[in-house]
């Protein structure tokens, strides 16, 4: 079973880049059971997918192929069924791919994590300036000793501080918190409560990726496995979706992820 790069529109499977090679039978046999169990949609996504699952025979022959097209949908054999599938157990779909070196798999926990967390944004995209965004900075555990310095700004306007500013900032943090990893887990905790998408991508969201970026992926990595929080899981999703992830950050939360979007129960005859 090969995994390679492109949908439905990207030419022939024989010349695209292969992005993953699964020749383990246990291995094969779970990537065949997760991409074939779940329930018909009825539809097709209107996109054509950006990437392709290939099942070969043993002599290299082509049997059969499918399209992913996001979080736990697949389409197998489009022009022939033109009904694509929604696999009951999305999380370790991506999980298994993303171990097996497919590139973005993380990013598409996205949307459900912010469906379980009910981060939609409202109105004000961003939070407002002074005391009308005050219980802002509280609900989202941003760190008392930046409170000072963000209080006067919108939210819009941390996410495009001076150089100057983000490394007084930093200092500030460290100060209080010495440790990478508690430094870590307090940044994942308040990336994880943004609104999505503009505060998390374009307000706090860049300030707090800024503040990240001087501490080591492996001390990212330990503070999200010693606090699986709903919230620290997602201010990974979110650091990955922005700075990738070379498979430290995927190890790190993948139970947690199990965890939070389990398998859905699938009824007799829908797969």
């Amino acid at each position: 079973m090969q995994i390679v790069d492109g949908g439905e529109d990207a030419g022939p499977l024989a010349d695209r880049a292969i992005l993953a090679e699964l020749r383990n039978p246990s291995t094969i046999e779970a990537a065949w059971k997760l991409t074939t169990t779940g329930r018909f949609t009825g539809d097709i996504c209107r996109c054509p997918g950006d990437t392709t699952i290939a099942l070969h025979d043993d002599s290299g022959v082509l049997i059969t192929s499918a399209s992913l097209h996001g979080y736990g949908n697949i389409s197998w054999e489009r022009q022939r069924l033109h009904n694509d599938l929604h696999v009951a157990d999305p999380a370790a779909l991506h999980l298994l791919l993303a171990t097996h070196g497919v590139p973005d798999q993380i990013p598409l926990f996205l949307t459900p994590l912010t469906d379980l967390l009910n981060l939609h944004e409202g109105h004000p995209q961003f939070r407002p300036a002074g005391n009308a965004g005050r219980q802002h900075l509280t609900e989202r555990a941003v760190p008392h000793v930046l409170h000072p310095a963000l209080l006067p700004l919108t939210g819009q306007q941390a996410g495009a501080l001076s150089t100057t500013q983000l490394d007084a900032m930093n200092d500030q943090l460290t100060a209080a918190a010495p440790s990478p990893v508690d430094r870590a887990g307090i940044l994942l905790s308040w990336l994880g409560r943004l609104p999505i998408p503009a505060e998390a991508y374009w307000g706090e969201g860049a300030l707090i990726r800024h503040l990240l970026a001087d501490i080591p992926r492996a001390d990212i990595a330990t503070a999200a496995r010693h606090a699986p929080t709903a919230h620290t899981t997602m201010g990974v999703v979110n650091l990955a979706l922005h700075s990738g992830d070379d498979g430290t950050l995927t190890t790190a939360i993948g139970p947690a992820l199990r965890r939070l979007l389990p398998a859905v129960p699938t009824p007799p005859h829908s797969h």
